[in-house]
């Protein structure tokens, strides 16, 4: 008993109710089930040979990754075949540049941060072009690649 935690000066309202105690004993008999099930399975030809493909796959998809990176994607439409590794632009919005370059509109984007959605918006009615606000000069958003795998 001495490895089990006690909770008794942190736990929120600890009054042991007795349906909660029934929850716990229903969750430990399905559990010790499982498990028991879980030893079966992995005497089985079957299960264990399942665990080999799946290893197998796991270890493909890593030199897969790896080869990307080193030599580049593939792709083939056709096959529905793909090792991509696929750009994704994150945009940070930078209010001290905008208050610069667009001192007319503080106001209306400018709360404690950008408003993105009404400056998305200006930019959709083109009252400021948007590929400006990403000029280094202007630097009111920079955009940084996250990378991603799609392997199928």
């Amino acid at each position: 008993m001495k490895d089990r935690p006690n909770y008794e000066n942190s736990a929120e309202n600890l009054c042991n109710p007795p349906e909660v105690g029934g929850k716990l004993t229903e969750l430990h008999s399905y559990q010790e089930e499982i498990k028991r099930l879980e030893d079966l399975l992995t005497e089985n030809a079957i299960y264990q040979s399942l665990m080999g493909y799946q290893k197998q796959v796991a270890d493909l998809t890593a030199q897969i990754k790896d080869l990307v990176d080193a030599q580049g994607s593939y792709q083939n439409l056709e096959a529905g075949d793909y090792a991509v590794k696929y750009r994704r632009m994150i945009k940070s919005y930078h209010v001290e540049p905008f208050k610069i370059h667009y001192e007319k509109y503080i106001s209306a984007v400018i709360e404690e941060t950008i408003n993105v959605k009404t400056l998305e918006g200006m930019v959709k009615g083109g009252v400021i072009n948007g590929d400006d606000l990403k000029h280094p000069d202007v630097g009111v958003i920079t955009e940084t690649p996250t990378y991603a795998f799609y392997i199928r």
